[in-house]
Order: C-alpha cells, then structure tokens, then sequence
C-alpha cells in the first residue's frame, strides 16, 4: 500500500509535470518542424533527419550513460559531487568530439552521408553538444531529486528559444526560403539557454546550501564507479546510433536503387521521420516522463531489495504503458493521421501514420521497461535488446524496402519495436517473478478504448450534425479527439479506482 502511495505521490506527480511540459514542448516541436518544411521543404526535413543519428552517436559517446549515472549516484544526496565528476568527463569528450566534426565535416558530408548539403548542419549541430551535454547531465541531477519542474520547463526554453532564432532569422533577412543549415542554427541557442537555466538555481542553492559543494572531487576508485555504470549504457547507445546512422543513409539509397530520384528519396525519409513518426511519437510524452522518474526509483528499491515493491512498479509501469498505447491506436487511426497530413500538407503522412499508429503500445511499454532495466542494473540486457531491435530494422530495409518502398520500412520498425517490447517483459517479469495480467493490462483498456471512440463520434455526429451545422475539418477532427480523451480517462480513473489495492 505504501508503494501505491508513493507512486502515486511521487513518480506519477512528477511524471505529470513532466508530461504537461513535454506536451507544450512537443506541440513547439510540431510548429518547428512546419516552419523547417516551409522554408526548407520536405527535402530540408530529410536532410535533417539523415543527420540526426550523427549527433545523436556523438551524444551517445559524450553522455548518455554519465547522465544517466548522474540520476543513479546523486539519488541518495543532494550533494553536487557525482554531478561535477560526470561534468568534468561529458565535456572533455563533446569538446574533442565537437573538433573533430568541424575538422571532418566536408569528409562526412560527402563520402558517409554522400550528399553536401549536410555538411553545414553537421558543423552547426557539433557547436552544439557540448551545451547538450551539460543540459542532460543538469536534468539528471534534477530527477535524482525528485525535481521535474525545473528540467521539464527547460525543454520549452529550449523550444522556444530555437523556434525565435528561426523567426528572427528571417525576418531580418526578409527571406522566405532558407537553407537547412540556417535553420538548425538556433539548435546552438536553444540548448546553451537550456543548459544555463537550469545551472543558475543550481549555483544559488549552493550558496545558500554549503553542504551540496563540501567535497566535489571523486578519487579514482569511484570515477571507475561511473565509468563502470556508464560504460555498457554509453556502448549500447554507440553501436544503436551507429546502426540507426547506417539505417538513415540506407534508406534514401535503397530508395534511389529503386527508381526514386535522390530529392524525392530523402523527401519521403523526411516525411516519415521528420512528420509521421513525430507525430506517432507525441504520447510517448507520457512514457519518457515516467521512464524518467522510474530510474531513481527503481534504483532505490533495487539496492534496497524491496523485491514486492518493484513487483507493483513494474506492474503498475506495464498497465499505464499499454493502456496508453492502446487508446493511441484508436486515437490516431480515427483522427491523428488525418490532422497530421492537414498539418503538414502531405497525404503520405495519414499513410504513415495509420501504419505507424499500431506501435504505439510496444513503443511506450519500449521506453519505459528500458529505463526499468537500467535501474535494476541490467544495462547489458538493455544492450543486448536493443541491438536485436535495431538487425531487425536494417534487415526489413533490405529485404522489404526494395519490394514495398518506405512502407516496408515501416512495417521493419513494428516488428522490431514488437520484438524488444516482448523480451523486456520476458526477462523483466522472470526476474521479479511477476505474474502477466492480460486481462487487466490489455482487455480492460482495449474496452474502455472502444466505448471512448464510439462515444466520441456519436457526441461528434450530435453536434455537429444537428447543433452546429457548418464546421472546419480542423474543429470536427481535434473535438472529437478531446471527447474521446475525455471519456477514456474517466472510465479509466472509474476503473482504476473499482480495483483493489495491490
């Protein structure tokens, strides 16, 4: 019961404030990514999705298992020590990595990515991981915490600042197209105002609190400590980001092998990843926001050996992951898919989308038993997982893009993401030795799902049939998306609230 409580007090309050953040920062990410396909059409997306897996690799190299070991080790303290050692070690590596993109960047542009017009986004985006770095590892030591307002509203500076760079660009070169390149440098502006806010309370505290910067410096034995935790996340993530960098320049390839020409290969990969897939992506708002809270958590209750308590967790975790991606299923076949080609002026996004929408569940149950695994200290198996994920990704680029086009694509990333979501569970659930609970985790939800969209359309019909008469596609798409949300949360808190403790 106690467990109940504090995840109820504690990972699902701060998991809210997480998600209405990452909501708000999300729909900023939509109108960032208009303004690219604007300016920059849907050839400018792609180009920028093909560099994405770049400094996500460089990322993955310089942070991603630090940060993450920031979360783990300051979770006990409040003290700034684990969080200077991790800063000293993430900024030494995004500098050298930084130099070494500038220096290389003609030679990545045209003989790994094969196309030029990358070049200057790789250059401008390499400015930016250092301050990257620094923002991630600061957000780490926020939700070790049990803090989220203050990194979650830093994504909305972030945003903000970013889509102003972007705004004031053009106007004041009175332009209204411009190259990808010039588009992307408000990256280096959004995240150094990210990293600076939230370092400024951090420095105030420390002044009003000696004892957070008593002692800041780790002996060798405990920087061995992070790197050891560090290393197999860091590993993982590397080797994943340099298949998804493979994947990325593959696709437009196999696509152009295929009869498409090379702007209207990377015009569809920019359609899929940079419009589709984000918008697919939008709910998992929810599930990093919880898979953020989670890791402490888990961690604690892992070194603790509170075995029953993570049992609920876990369970807890699984029920809200699949209950979400269910709805989600519905929500975008019956209405996300039609708004987002209305948003984006593309009809292959409502394609994409009604294909991709069937992920959802896999992909937030993904997100979440990831970061389980990794509190639980299992950062090999995430390794392993996630490898397996992403061979069967390359293989469907191979054997499926050449008969279905970037369809075939899309049904790889399914099958892929249906893969790993099982293996967690599997290996998960063993290990704790819990019990599935189809009934409750996919039934209940599937049901409620479907009194939701029903009720939805027919309040929709109603309304807009007898009541108001003339209506914009946008008014009748987004109400009955808000309806449906509506129903499903209170028949869902109603059926939460009928079950009995754990």
């Amino acid at each position: 019961m106690n467990n109940k409580l504090s995840l109820k007090g504690g990972i699902f309050k701060s998991a809210i404030i997480l998600t209405i953040a990452g909501v708000l920062s999300k729909l900023l990410g939509f109108y960032f990514r208009i303004l690219l396909t604007n300016y920059t059409g849907a050839a400018g997306v792609g180009l920028f999705q093909m560099c994405i897996p770049l400094i996500a690799l460089a990322f993955a190299v310089c942070c991603s298992g630090f940060s993450v070991a920031v979360s783990k080790y300051s979770a006990s303290s409040t003290s700034l020590k684990w969080l200077f050692c991790v800063l000293k070690i993430t900024i030494s590596l995004s500098i050298a990595v930084m130099l070494l993109f500038l220096i290389f960047s003609d030679f990545i542009a045209n003989h790994i990515f094969m196309e030029s017009r990358c070049e200057g986004i790789i250059r401008i985006t390499a400015i930016s991981l250092p301050f990257m770095c620094i923002h991630n590892c600061l957000s780490n030591y926020y939700y070790s915490q049990k803090e989220s307002f203050l990194p979650a509203s830093s994504q909305l500076v972030e945003q903000l600042v970013r889509i102003g760079t972007i705004i004031l660009y053009v106007r004041i070169k009175n332009v209204s197209t411009i190259s990808i390149a010039d588009a992307v440098t408000g990256n280096i502006f959004g995240e150094f105002a990210a990293a600076t806010y939230c370092a400024i309370p951090l420095f105030f505290r420390s002044i009003h609190n000696k004892s957070m910067t008593q002692k800041l410096s780790c002996s060798l034995r405990e920087y061995k400590y992070i790197v050891k935790y560090a290393f197999p996340i860091n590993a993982n993530q590397t080797i994943l980001h340099l298949l998804e960098g493979t994947e990325a320049i593959l696709i437009p390839a196999i696509l152009c092998m295929h009869g498409l020409s090379k702007d209207d290969a990377i015009s569809q990969f920019g359609i899929l990843t940079g419009m589709a897939l984000p918008l697919v992506l939008f709910p998992c708002t929810a599930a990093n926001s919880f898979a953020l809270m989670l890791l402490p958590k888990v961690s604690d209750e892992s070194s603790n050996v509170l075995s029953d308590h993570l049992a609920v967790t876990v369970k807890r975790t699984v029920s809200m992951c699949l209950s979400l991606g269910i709805i989600s299923i519905f929500l975008f076949i019956n209405y996300g898919a039609r708004l987002g080609a209305m948003m984006f002026h593309e009809d292959s996004v409502y394609i994409y989308t009604c294909i991709l929408s069937w992920l959802c569940p896999f992909l937030y149950l993904k997100i979440s038993l990831t970061s389980v695994t990794n509190g639980m200290g299992h950062t090999a198996l995430t390794f392993i997982i996630n490898i397996t994920g992403i061979i069967i990704r390359l293989a469907c680029v191979f054997l499926l893009i050449p008969k279905l086009g970037i369809t075939g694509y899309l049904y790889g990333v399914l099958i892929s993401n249906i893969c790993m979501s099982l293996l967690y569970i599997f290996n998960i659930y063993k290990k704790l030795n819990i019990q599935p609970d189809p009934f409750g985790s996919i039934i209940v939800p599937l049901c409620i799902a479907v009194i939701s969209i029903f009720s939805s359309r027919i309040i929709c019909r109603i309304v807009f049939g007898l009541i108001i008469k003339e209506a914009e596609e946008y008014t009748l798409l987004l109400t009955g998306a808000a309806i449906c949300c509506i129903v499903y949360i209170i028949l869902f808190i109603h059926e939460q609230s009928e079950q009995r403790p754990l």
